[in-house]
């Protein structure tokens, strides 16, 4: 009688102890903590008043989401739809679910007074970027360009000294960076090129199969925790700044600012909304150069049926 009883504790606690499991997410960045995370890092802050834990997990160089998400490793990851699609051209499965940002924020800094107004008086000049991004890929197609090019390394110093040279960034943090350590500087936004993937948070096919309530629960904890998060920045703020040195207050909050007036809907009913057209348009450009099959179905590496109503 006793070993049955035994027996039957062990299972509860088994069948609880998998439940309780089961309620626990992890979301890994793309980078690490920075002002554009702020909505994943705020859900983390309200794990309290929820049953679901969610876990946020900075990213960073050498750090491959997309190989993690789909290797099962993590629940959930954050990356562009361009590397989302990317990855799906290789049998990845992955499914992004909720568009963080309307566009990820790459921009091209120069010196000002070199006598560039457009991106082709760019060419030929030293560049500063991830090497094999892809949207250089599509610009120096699409504009007939080339440049000097070296890995990025972030050296705010080197671009500081280097008035022939231009840098690759985020819109919403490098300038104000180089502003405030005194450095000149201005901008073409690779939006304002064309080439416009969604910041998005992604799951596997197969999470989306076995457990779809999950996945629900996880975009609702998002909108929620982004209205949150943008009506009172100031939690994250000190969250992100506690783990990141990089930028000061003030630049964290020109990025919020800037969030809201380039990258998110007014209507804040339509956080984390996404538009098949613009799945397609990008997916027409990752073929013009060759980073997916000409037949590659853009439709199966995006679900929007966890946003409810996005028009």
């Amino acid at each position: 009688m006793k070993l049955l009883k035994s027996l039957a504790v062990s299972v509860v606690a088994l069948l609880f102890a998998t439940t309780a499991q089961a309620k626990e997410v992890t979301l890994l960045m793309d980078w690490f903590p920075q002002g554009n995370q702020s909505v994943f890092w705020q859900a983390m802050l309200d794990n309290d008043n929820h049953d679901l834990k969610i876990n946020i997990k900075a990213g960073g160089p050498g750090v491959k989401t997309a190989n993690l998400v789909a290797a099962g490793q993590v629940e959930f990851g954050l990356n562009g739809s361009d590397s989302v699609m990317m990855a799906n051209s290789k049998g990845a499965g992955l499914v992004a679910v909720f568009a963080n940002l309307d566009h990820v924020p790459y921009t091209l800094v120069f010196h000002p007074g070199q006598g560039i107004k457009t991106v082709q008086d760019l060419d030929g000049r030293r560049f500063a970027v991830v090497p094999g991004i892809t949207y250089w890929k599509w610009i120096k197609k699409e504009y007939g360009i080339s440049a000097d090019e070296f890995p990025l390394k972030g050296d705010l110093a080197l671009f500081g000294k280097s008035p022939e040279m231009f840098q690759q960034g985020y819109s919403i943090f490098l300038p104000a960076r180089l502003d405030d350590k005194g450095i000149a500087n201005e901008q073409i936004k690779v939006a304002d090129l064309g080439y416009k993937p969604y910041s998005t948070l992604f799951t596997t096919q197969k999470m989306i199969d076995e457990n779809p309530e999950l996945v629900q629960e996880v975009v609702d904890r998002l909108r929620a925790a982004f209205v949150k998060s943008l009506n009172n920045p100031k939690p994250t703020m000190d969250l992100i700044l506690g783990k990141s040195k990089k930028v000061t207050p003030a630049i964290h909050m020109n990025a919020i600012e800037l969030m809201k007036a380039e990258f998110l809907p007014k209507d804040y009913s339509k956080l984390g909304c996404m538009k098949s057209d613009r799945w397609a348009e990008l997916a027409g450009q990752l073929k013009e150069v060759d980073v997916v099959p000409a037949d590659f179905d853009s439709t199966s590496s995006f679900n929007l049926s966890f946003l409810g109503n996005c028009e």
